[in-house]
């Protein structure tokens, strides 16, 4: 396509040549080739789909206006003329989808979002068949492009990626992006935290800081925590199953700051807790949830950190106990 090539400013001379040789032949040519490089050059957000069709029969029309008077013609005139109209139709939608397909116009806009609210979870498979789990109060936007998958996350994921060596995968997060090719992980980052936690079960990822514009290798069996405020990077060997075992209804706590475990426990069971965090600034929580109604939570987290607590509706409030 000599005429698409120009039109994306990427033909060779020769070609250029060759489509101006092609214009001198006949008005008609002229017409046709001025038409779509005038409909091309507008802008593209200007024109919707439904202007789009009537360009075309506008540009159709033009292209058989030049006949000023009827004159008789053979059955195999007319049937020639029908046929000459069906390849400049064809000819232009395909020019169309072939620029369309050069330019990315299909990828614009195309982001696709889903969500979950808190006490939520949910799977879901992406457009290129890779496979999203959802944690509580999460959101994930996504959106394919010509060189890369991009997507956006606020909240708790477990990614299943895809592979396709030369459409790499990318998420982005927190002030960081992750760069993967097909590999499985779990990343976190909540709306008003400052961290954020990526572990990797299988395969390969890069993590890079919009800050510093550093970058960092992951293998399997670690984990990252990044403080971007601080810009402060930690990378540890970690038992990364146990980052995904919220999928299965447990909740797993590794030296917990409090404060971090309730805003979990709120997202999970979608309550409030009412509490003084100051008092409790200073305590950690170790220990495994298993699929347990929030009434056992609080009995169970009561045995290492003594709490009181009164429950009102979707209300707890909260106490340290004073030790004797």
């Amino acid at each position: 396509m000599i005429l698409a090539r120009v039109l994306l400013k990427v033909g060779k001379k020769d070609e250029a040549d060759a489509l101006s040789e092609w214009k001198n032949i006949s008005e008609k040519n002229a017409s046709f080739a001025d038409n779509l490089e005038t409909f091309w050059n507008l802008p593209v957000e200007e024109v919707p789909s439904e202007k789009l069709n009537s360009a075309r029969k506008r540009l159709l029309i033009r292209l058989n206006s030049n006949e000023t008077k009827p004159v008789e013609r053979s059955f195999i005139y007319y049937l020639s003329r029908i046929a000459a109209s069906i390849v400049i139709i064809l000819a232009i939608a395909g020019l169309s989808v072939y620029i369309a397909s050069e330019t990315n116009l299909f990828y614009k806009k195309s982001w696709v979002e889903i969500s979950t609210g808190a006490g939520q979870q949910s799977k879901v498979s992406l457009p290129d068949g890779s496979l999203v789990w959802l944690n509580a109060e999460t959101v994930v936007k996504y959106q394919p492009d010509k060189g890369k998958r991009k997507v956006s996350l606020t909240g708790e994921a477990y990614f299943e990626v895809k592979h396709s060596a030369d459409y790499p995968f990318v998420v982005e997060t927190g002030g960081t992006k992750i760069k993967v090719l097909g590999t499985k992980f779990n990343v976190s980052h909540y709306r008003g935290s400052r961290i954020t936690e990526t572990s990797l079960l299988s395969g390969k990822i890069t993590m890079s800081f919009d800050k510093n514009g550093k970058s960092v290798d992951l293998n399997p069996g670690e984990k990252i925590i990044y403080d971007e405020e601080k810009q402060v990077l930690s990378e540890k060997k970690a038992k990364v199953q146990n980052e995904i075992l919220w999928r299965e209804g447990i909740l797993f706590f590794d030296n917990e700051p409090f404060n971090e475990l309730i805003l979990k426990l709120e997202r999970y069971y979608a309550v409030t807790f009412s509490y003084e965090k100051d008092v409790f600034k200073n305590i950690h929580y170790t220990g495994t949830i298993n699929n347990l109604n929030i009434n056992s939570v609080l009995e169970f987290i009561n045995l290492t950190i003594p709490v009181n607590y009164e429950i009102n509706n979707k209300t707890i409030k909260l106490n340290l106990k004073k030790m004797k």
